[in-house]
């Protein structure tokens, strides 16, 4: 079994305390930012955020998604896995506190740096087209995905006019509601438009549906009605 190690990076602060960030994900698959500061043996969590819904967006309700369950903020140094433990659900084995080169950067630009470092990987949203081309597209797109927070759902997309496309349909298909014929929307999704082109449906997939995509494929000759296996995502 891999022990994972919490690595703490410090960073400059205003008022000179040994200040430390980090981003991890719990073992729910939530990605979250973590920031404490260290004074005399003490611990303070200073903030705390999750990344992983619209994390696209450059406003500040992306810092509110604060975690319920962490509730002490303020505890001896050496709680502190045990406190990541019980209101984070992640277990570390050990902390390491790391210098990087990223110790002066603002938050905002200290994200940015960290969702390009993991953007490096290729993960290829794949997608049945036919249909019409509009800007090397498809009219019509489709797909059944499994999105960061390990549910499956399924994406219907179609060229709209004006360079832009709407979303036809976008629905969770991995669990049994009361009433089946009701088609439940991920609540996160809030665009029905968006520009008709393999960036912005990238980016309007990971924004909206807490997905990493980096590409996309465009293919034909799935069936996706016969088998409701996803195609691409957290697979």
């Amino acid at each position: 079994m891999k022990k994972d190690v919490l690595n703490l990076e410090h960073f400059d602060s205003d008022d000179n305390t040994a200040q430390y960030r980090t981003i991890f994900k719990n073992q729910h698959g939530r990605v979250l930012y973590f920031e404490l500061k260290l004074t005399n043996g003490i611990c303070t969590i200073t903030n705390c955020f999750y990344l992983d819904r619209n994390q696209g967006r450059n406003s500040l309700p992306q810092y509110r998604a604060k975690p319920k369950l962490l509730r002490t903020f303020t505890f001896e140094a050496d709680q502190l896995l045990e406190i990541i433990a019980a209101q984070l659900d992640k277990r570390f084995y050990g902390i390491q506190f790391v210098q990087s080169q990223q110790s002066g950067l603002p938050l905002n630009e200290y994200l940015n740096f960290k969702s390009n470092c993991s953007r490096k990987k290729y993960r290829f949203l794949i997608m049945i087209g036919d249909g019409e081309i509009y800007n090397g597209l498809p009219s019509h797109l489709r797909t059944r995905l499994k999105t960061k927070l390990h549910r499956a759902v399924y994406v219907e997309l179609e060229y709209y006019k004006d360079g832009n496309g709407v979303v036809k349909e976008c629905s969770y298909y991995d669990r049994q509601y009361k009433r089946r014929d009701v088609k439940i929307t991920p609540p996160q999704l809030i665009s029905c438009f968006f520009p008709y082109s393999k960036s912005g449906i990238v980016d309007m997939l990971n924004r909206e549906l807490c997905c990493d995509f980096t590409h996309i494929i465009v293919t034909s000759g799935i069936d996706l009605d016969s088998d409701t296996t996803p195609l691409c995502g957290a697979v």
